[in-house]
């Protein structure tokens, strides 16, 4: 027996894609289509279609950095939940900034680079006001 979709069903693309695109959404309505393009290594277009749910990451790489990046956008943010501690325009600075953490680089730059661990290190000392 064959069993009908209903209009209501979701595919396990679509599902993953809502995924992608609230977290692309919210780093884009709060820092700025053109960071998130340099920080995630991709066109700004590509960032609208992704932020739409119109198309997916291409592959694991890029996967990696919109999950780390919104991570680090989040705890910066709201501090693991709590209230939030800082500005989207204090963070979008942070991410822009050279980083004595990070050797000099932008937190942004480290990200796009695939060095998540040193970000997310980084962002705890800037967290804890260092």
């Amino acid at each position: 027996m064959t069993r009908s979709n209903s209009g209501t069903s979701t595919t396990a693309n679509e599902t993953v894609g809502g995924q992608y695109a609230n977290k692309v959404t919210e780093l884009v309505d709060n820092l700025g289509k053109a960071l998130v393009a340099f920080t995630l290594d991709a066109d700004v277009s590509t960032v609208g279609r992704w932020a739409r749910g119109v198309s997916l990451p291409k592959n694991l790489d890029v996967e990696r950095r919109i999950e780390n990046f919104h991570r680090v956008y989040r705890f910066l943010t709201t501090e693991d939940g709590k209230a939030p501690e800082r500005s989207a325009h204090e963070v979008r600075a942070w991410l822009m900034g050279v980083n004595p953490h990070l050797d000099d680089v932008s937190p942004a730059e480290a990200i796009r680079d695939g060095d998540y661990r040193a970000v997310m290190a980084a962002s705890r000392a800037y967290a804890a006001g260092g």
